[in-house]
């Protein structure tokens, strides 16, 4: 018997999911959507499959081979758009080739039809759940249910005090350190590291990324420095690889497309005013305190920081501002930050530093739109952010 089977194109709903890889080989509990449909086809007899790609498919034949691992043929062929089923079928028989016994449009999983995984990032994430029960089969070796609703793959390390809250899903090879609660919800990819006191809900952690310690993720898709928030639809890059990064690239791959710009400090009478401070990161802070030490007199009873410009904080940017506090309280000198952009308005609040610290009216700004998903000009994440995404 033989089967055809035809891969998604372009679907703008969920665009980042195809950044790094074809949507039919993007990461659902340790395997990926069309290996689901292989296991499924050859469990019915089939022998011969062909497959119709037009996104990426050189990537979609290197993962699959000549299908041999499964028992069957299989032939990855390219087209230059997305075809129907009617479509597909015709050309797949005029080439003289016999009807297929099965012809799968693969956006969904076997035996879940309705729940067309790329209309949106909500039905990829309510996919991924529906499939948890359904995901062990028999090849994955060490994959164990070690309390109701939480499974654990093979080489999984996990920390005595983590807490689970079912339905839970860990794949091979993951670290979950001390203080960690997992769940409900909570889907975590192969190979990946969470830190102490991390907090995983109604959230997947790609292959391979590293969660921080004390950050909270909920209702969100995570892959290396990449936050949706699945329930709005919303994205955040993060550049701080203390809170999330990629355990397969180097931790400053991520950076925001501006410079640093040029420090800007003045002394007037008893103000000592900082401006153009484009970041404030682990790249300058000790630049910027260096400054500011030069720069202080004995006369001087005020310091303001104009955060207006400021396009990137990381924490130890954020620790370097909660240290020159420290310093100048000692000093009995009025520390003021002025203007703060709305994201980082949002982390100080978060962290409750607004209560730690003397704040001058945020700054106004919109959010960028593009590809339906709301995109925030700074890149800015804190260790304990609520419902995944600063949105």
């Amino acid at each position: 018997m033989n089967a055809l089977l035809i891969c998604p194109g372009s679907r703008p709903a969920v665009v980042l999911l195809a950044e790094n890889s074809p949507l039919v080989i993007a990461p659902l509990l340790g395997k990926c959507l069309i290996e689901y449909w292989i296991e499924y086809l050859v469990g019915r007899g089939v022998i011969d499959i062909h497959i119709l790609a037009s996104d990426r498919p050189s990537e979609i034949a290197a993962l699959l081979g000549d299908g041999s691992r499964w028992g069957v043929h299989i032939q990855v062929e390219a087209e230059r758009s997305e075809s129907n089923a009617d479509q597909a079928v015709a050309t797949y028989c005029a080439r003289g080739k016999p009807r297929p016994g099965f012809t799968v449009q693969v956006d969904h999983l076997p035996g879940l039809p309705r729940l067309r995984l790329f209309d949106s990032y909500a039905t990829w994430f309510e996919g991924l759940c529906a499939w948890i029960p359904l995901a062990q089969s028999s090849d994955r070796i060490g994959q164990c249910e070690i309390e109701p609703g939480v499974w654990v793959g093979h080489r999984t390390r996990i920390n005595p005090d983590v807490r689970f809250k079912a339905p839970c899903w860990l794949g091979a090879h993951v670290l979950i350190n001390s203080d960690a609660v997992i769940g409900p919800g909570a889907i975590i990819e192969p190979a990946a590291i969470v830190g102490k006191g991390a907090h995983i809900t109604q959230s997947v952690i790609g292959p391979a990324t590293f969660v921080g310690a004390q950050t909270r993720i909920s209702n969100s898709l995570a892959h290396r420095y990449t936050l949706i928030n699945w329930s709005t639809n919303s994205c955040l890059r993060v550049p701080d690889a203390c809170w999330l990064s990629s355990l397969r690239g180097p931790l400053c791959a991520l950076r925001p497309a501006q410079g640093r710009g040029a420090l800007k400090i003045q002394c007037d009478g008893s103000t000592l005013r900082i401006t153009q401070l484009g970041e404030l990161s682990a790249g300058n802070s000790t630049s910027f305190m260096a400054a500011i030490r030069d720069t202080l007199t004995t006369a001087a009873s005020v310091i303001e920081i104009d955060l207006s410009s400021t396009r990137f904080v990381d924490s130890c940017g954020l620790a370097t501002l909660c240290s020159l506090h420290r310093i100048t309280s000692s000093l009995s000198i009025r520390l003021r930050l002025l203007h703060p952009r709305p994201p980082l308005q949002q982390l100080l609040e978060l962290t409750q530093l607004h209560e730690f610290f003397d704040i001058d009216g945020p700054a106004h700004e919109s959010p960028l739109v593009s590809n339906g998903l709301t995109h925030y000009p700074i890149s800015i994440i804190n260790p304990e952010p609520p419902q995944g995404l600063l949105s």
